[in-house]
C-alpha cells in the first residue's frame, strides 16, 4: 500500500504543472469542388472550370434566367449579316 502511494506521488511530481495541451480548434473543411471541362466556341481547346456545388447551382440559375429573358425560341443572331 505504501509502495502504491509512493508511485502515485512520484508520477504526479514527475509531470510538470500545466503540461496539458489545449485543444486545437478544428479546421473548417473547404467545400469540395467539382471540375468540368467545357468546350470553347471557336477553339479546339477545352477550358477547365472548378466550382463548389452551390456555385454550380447559382450558375445554372443565372443561365436559366438569361435564357428565359432572351426567349427560348429567339434566334441567336437577329442582326444584319446573320
Amino acid at each position: 500500500m505504501l509502495g502504491m502511494i509512493l508511485v502515485l506521488a512520484l508520477a504526479q511530481a514527475a509531470a510538470p504543472a500545466g503540461t496539458e495541451r489545449p485543444a486545437e480548434p478544428a479546421k473548417a473543411e473547404k467545400p469540395k469542388k467539382v471540375c468540368v471541362e467545357e468546350a470553347q466556341m471557336g477553339s479546339h481547346f477545352k477550358k477547365r472550370i472548378c466550382a463548389t456545388p452551390e456555385e454550380w447551382e447559382k450558375r445554372r440559375e443565372r443561365d436559366a434566367a438569361a435564357m428565359s429573358k432572351r426567349g427560348a425560341n429567339a434566334p441567336a443572331c437577329s442582326g444584319p449579316g446573320c
